[in-house]
């Protein structure tokens, strides 16, 4: 194992982690008066628990993959996709909890997702195509 994609497998497991815990604040909101108090807009922890295990997914695939093909991703991505996968389900958390967040990127909640989507995009594009590269490499040899 590299050290960089054991990166991405520990922020998949903390996505894990997290999307489990909404999870159980998702059966509670149905129940309990103190958290629909709390978190007004169940709509959004639903995005963010479905999104927490979207980035586990895939985190845990791209950490098998280059394991599997012995490719060490540039760092630049590792942390891309590590912060990206982190960041945009908690952006759903947010609005779960304060449903009247300002979203325009001019502010800062949206400044914020913005560089959070940026970096999910850079990461694991970045990603994809340090496989593809890696699998015509594998190919011509």
């Amino acid at each position: 194992m590299h050290a960089s994609t054991g990166v991405l497998a520990i922020a998949g497991s903390v996505c894990m982690t997290l999307a489990l815990v909404l999870a159980w604040g998702l059966a509670g909101v149905r129940s309990s008066r103190f958290l629909k108090r709390w978190i007004p807009s169940p709509q959004y922890l639903l995005k963010a628990h479905l999104d927490f295990l979207m980035m586990t997914g895939l985190l845990f695939v791209f950490y098998l993959v280059f394991e599997q093909l012995g490719v060490t991703p540039p760092a630049a991505i590792v942390v891309a996709m590590s912060a990206g996968a982190l960041g945009n389900p908690s952006g759903f958390l947010a609005l779960a909890l304060k449903p009247d967040l300002p979203q325009k990127p001019a502010t800062p909640f949206g400044a914020l997702m913005v560089l959070s989507f940026t970096a999910t995009t850079v990461g694991f594009g970045g990603a994809a195509w340090s496989v593809a590269h890696a699998v015509i490499n594998a190919a011509r040899s």
